[in-house]
This record gives C-alpha cells, structure tokens and sequence, in this order.
C-alpha cells in the first residue's frame, strides 16, 4: 500500500520525529502554546487599557482581567484569562476599536458595539463562566473532541431570525461577512462524524502536537465554496483569529482532515504569536516590499502566487510541521488503511511537504529578511533546525526546479480530465501551445549541456503527434525530470548553466499555467 499520490521522503528514526514533535510542542517562545497564550493576554491588556481613557467599558474590562494577572504567575493571567481573551469576537472588538479610537478608521464593528461587547466579557467574567461570550451557550455535542476547546459551528436561526441572535454570535457572523462575504455552512451528522475522525486520526498521529495547535482554535466552521469561499480548500486569516474554516465538499477523508485541520490551527498558532512578539518590521505589507514567488502555486494577473514576509513566513511554519505529519502518517499507512482508507492523494506527501519548506527557508533568508523582526528571524532560524531534523536526504541548496515540475505534473492531469469532459478546443491552439513546451525544452537541455537527453527527445518527436498537447507535456515532463538533478547538481557546484535553463523552464511553466487558466482548464 502507499504507493500512489504524492511523492514521499525517505523518513529519520522514530527517535528523531518524536523529539521533532516534542521540540514543536516545547519550545519555550515558538512552540509552548501556554507561554504564547500569556503573552498574548499581556498584548490585548495593553492594548484595553490604550482604549481606557475614551471607552470606560474597556477600562472596567481591562481591571478585571489586570488583578487577575496581579495573582497568575509570571503575570500572563489564569487559564480562564486565556479563554476568555481566546474568544474571537472579544479579540475583534478590541482590534476594530483600536483602529477606530487610535489610527481614527472607520472600520469593522461600530464603536458602540464594541463597548456592549466589552461589558459582555466583564459580566461573562464577574458570573465565573467557562470559556468566552461566543462560545458560552454552545453544548459540549457539538465541540469538536472532548479533550479539546473547539466548538464546531452551527447555526440554528434562518437568516430571517439573524437580528435576533446575541450579541456575540451576531457580531460574529457579522465579522464572517466583513472578511468573507458569504455565510457559513450547517454541519450534516455525517459531517461531525467525519470531522470527529479526521480529529482522531490526527490526535493517534500527533497527539502534542494536536493539542497544542487547537490550544489556538475557539471555532472550526464549515463552508460551500460559493462567493468569497469560491477556490479555497480551507482557510485561514489573522482578522479572524481563533477561528478555522473547512470547504465541506472535501471533508471526505480523514488523511485530508487531519492534514487541513492541523494546517489551519499551526496559522492561528503563529497568529496568537505575531500579536505578543516581533515576528515582522513595521510596513512588512508596503506595496514595494519584497515578495516571494511560490513556484507550486499558479501565476495569474493578481500575482497570487507572490507572497508578502508574512505568508512566506506562515506557510514555512507549517509545511515544516506537515512535514512531520506526512512522515508519520506514510509510516503508518498500512496499520490506519483498514479503519481509515489508503492515503491516496489525500495528503500533500512527506516529499513535497519537504521540498516546499526547504524553498521557503531559504527564500526567507535570501529575500524577505529585512522585513522580519528580532523574533521572526530566531523562529525561521529555529524551524530550519527542525527541518534539518525531518529531511534526510536534502537537495542542494536552491534547488527549484522540481517545485516547478511539480506545478506542471499537476496541471497536466488538469488539462487531461479537462479534455475528457468533451472540451472542444481548436487544434491549432494546441498545436501552437505544444510547440512552444518543447522548444523551451529543447532550449533547456541545450543550454545545461545534456546532449544525450536532447538527442533521446529529438527522436521521440518524430513519432509523436504535433497537436496532441497532452502527449507533449507527457514527453516534456519526463525529459526535464531525467535532466532535473544533473542541473541541480550542477547548481551546487557553481555552474552557471543550471540558472539559465531553470529560468527557461520556468518561463514555460508560468507561460503554460497562464494558456490553460485562459482556457478554463484550472477552474
């Protein structure tokens, strides 16, 4: 079993991954989650007592919670302080009235609210309730696992009814609209049973490590991929923080549930973090700031695929953690298949997980280190430690060229099953595209030198079909997978070559990625 799907790594001794996993886990600044909660309370304090002298509901808000630091040791509050600064629509309120009060915005929740939120929190406080406001009236059937906080969302009232809804959930759902514009989904029986497996499976697999993620989440909510949801497999956002949400068309499978799941708890992890601590240079997100391209990712007009400090920084963090998970999860494939199906195509694979980090590592040191502050640095450093820990048999440095094969494997099954479904495309465009791949081909083993490989190609063109696009990029992916190490080899020892025929297939990748979106292949 195991052998189909993404590509996987040779895994470290059992030794290793749990002292991977504990390292996470333990880390006194980057992985304790009980250290990064403290601090985050210290930060929303502060940042009450900055709204005390226009709003006296943050000032009552904020004595509360600041004698109870007075008693907690090391002054970062009590677990109850943690929960109820857990709360996401508490976090909101703060942060929008922050904006209004300090910078002079108009944004988010109006002021007004944002007060009856915070007298909300202090009475939710004085009665020695659990938890925060949000999450304060949901029963325990629809937490997510009874060893963890996390309540599943769902919503009883049609939209009819929504004015009539608390205060905490109706603001709630009012900041899912701010930052999503399309509302949230009710989950089936079967979908809270399967979420419930895909906690199981991850739990069995990484069980600090689990805990420790979800220390972070108050809400997981379930989506259909309509409106602003529209392309997204789960997703995340430091606006929303405290809250994970899930695309329910994919939620079929406990591999995908458990690698989604602690996806999207390790951003809200960093999250909590960013709050408390120098992860960024203030104007990190300036328009002219440097940017990293994401070369699995497909370009388009948007430039999506080119990512801030921020979100290099943030996806780092977790494939290196996924790259744990994958190892684990590939090991023990055979013991799970019977309860929980093969992997499949179900995960991102431990090779990939790998191959992603390593490119985002030495993209954070290469281009977006000036925009990282004294902790960002410290925590990328430390991360790359880790990764050192989990990849075995590690490229050479500034390796990309399979990233970039990676990205055209993918959109090659794409434009497969695109013509499958009976897409009429006119010929001469596919023509015209599959000559443009194998002349950049043929290009790139000239240029690295590989005389034998464009001799072998150069015969296989004359008994392959001109127009047959597919069949093109069949023969193209397999030529520039044979050529891959040699020219990153050569990259390791200086040569020249290796730079210009990665670029040349890079600009055939992108240029190939950008004729199928035409197309409509990739949606």
């Amino acid at each position: 079993m195991g052998t189909t799907g993404p590509p996987r790594a040779a895994a470290p001794a059992a030794t290793l991954l749990y002292a991977a996993e504990t390292a996470l886990v333990q880390h006194r600044a980057f992985g304790d989650s009980r250290y990064i909660r403290s601090q985050l309370a210290v930060t929303y304090r502060r940042r009450l007592r900055k709204l005390a002298a226009t709003m006296p509901a943050a000032r009552r808000l904020a004595d509360v919670l600041d004698d109870d630091a007075q008693t907690s040791p090391g002054g970062g509050g009590s677990t109850r302080q943690h929960q109820l600064i857990g709360d996401i629509v508490l976090r909101c309120a703060i942060q929008h009235a922050m904006r209004q009060v300090i910078k002079g915005d108009t944004y988010g929740l109006p002021l007004s609210l944002c007060a009856a939120l915070f007298d909300a929190a202090s009475a939710h406080w004085s009665a020695d309730l659990p938890g925060g406001p949000l999450t304060a009236g949901m029963p325990a059937a629809r937490r997510l696992h009874d060893s963890v906080g996390t309540q599943v969302w769902r919503q009883e009232e049609g939209p009819a009814t929504l004015h009539a809804l608390p205060p905490y959930p109706a603001a709630f759902l009012a900041v899912i609209e701010h930052n999503y514009g399309a509302p949230l989904a009710t989950p089936m029986p079967e979908e809270m049973a399967m979420l419930r497996r895909g906690w199981d499976l991850l739990h069995t697999l990484l069980p600090r490590l689990a805990h420790s993620a979800f220390e972070h989440v108050q809400i997981l909510a379930l989506y259909t991929a309509d409106g602003g949801w529209r392309g997204k497999a789960s997703s995340s956002q430091f606006r929303v923080n405290g809250c994970i949400f899930l695309n329910r068309s994919l939620i079929d499978s406990p591999w995908w549930l458990a690698e989604h799941l602690l996806h999207e708890a390790l951003h809200q992890k960093l999250y909590d973090f960013r709050h408390g601590h120098s992860l960024l240079v203030s104007g990190y997100d300036r328009e002219d700031a440097p940017a990293v391209c994401s070369l699995w990712n497909a370009p388009d007009d948007s430039r999506s695929n080119y990512w801030d400090a921020h979100r290099t920084l943030a996806a780092f963090h977790v494939y290196v953690q996924l790259a744990l998970l994958c190892l684990l999860a590939e090991q023990r494939e055979d013991e799970f298949a019977p309860h929980y199906g093969p992997i499949a195509s179900r995960m991102s694979g431990s090779g990939r997980a790998i191959d992603r980090a390593r490119y985002l590592g030495e993209q954070l040191h290469a281009v977006t280190w000036p925009e990282l502050g004294l902790a960002g640095r410290q925590m990328t450093d430390w991360l790359v430690d880790v990764l050192d820990v989990l990849d075995v048999q590690p490229r050479p440095a500034g390796a990309s060229l399979h990233l970039l094969l990676d990205l055209y494997q993918r959109q090659s099954r794409k434009l497969e099953l695109f013509l499958e479904n009976g897409t009429t495309i006119d010929h001469r465009v596919l023509a015209q595209q599959a000559g443009l791949e194998m002349q950049a081909t043929l290009a790139a083993l000239q240029a690295g030198g590989h005389a034998q490989a464009l001799e072998n190609l150069q015969a296989q063109l004359k008994t392959s079909s001109a127009s047959d696009w597919p069949q093109t990029r069949r023969i193209v992916l397999q030529a520039l997978s044979n050529m891959e190490g040699k020219a990153e080899n050569a990259g390791k020892a200086g040569n020249a070559a290796s730079d210009i025929e990665k670029e040349i297939v890079r600009e055939m990748v992108q240029q190939s990625s950008r004729q199928l979106a035409a197309l409509g292949a990739l949606s």
